[in-house]
């Protein structure tokens, strides 16, 4: 808990994409939810409670000599969720952000 008495849980997660590749989805994700979006943090609102998630700096995921894959560290913070509305968010966002193929 904060000073603010709310309950934040923190998500990381590493994603195979760059930061151009994450805002070009966002509006897919988001699917019309207004959100603000400052440095690299987008902040929004799912049913009254506050969502924001951060991108940390670009990498490179070298596979072989050959083969190298962008990789950004992606921090997602829920403010007063619960477990269940926390899953159902992640499941949507990782079903979005999914790569074709296979």
């Amino acid at each position: 808990m904060n000073m603010h008495g709310e309950q934040i849980t923190t998500i990381k997660k590493e994603m195979g994409l760059t930061h151009k590749d994450f805002y070009a989805e966002l509006p897919n994700l988001l699917n019309g939810i207004p959100y603000d979006l400052s440095e690299d943090t987008v902040k929004f609102q799912v049913k009254g409670k506050c969502i924001e998630i951060s991108l940390g700096p670009e990498g490179v995921r070298e596979i072989g000599p050959s083969v190298r894959l962008p990789v950004t560290p992606v921090t997602l913070c829920f403010f007063d969720f619960s477990e269940e509305e926390i899953d159902a968010f992640v499941r949507h966002f990782n079903l979005k952000f999914m790569k074709g193929g296979g």
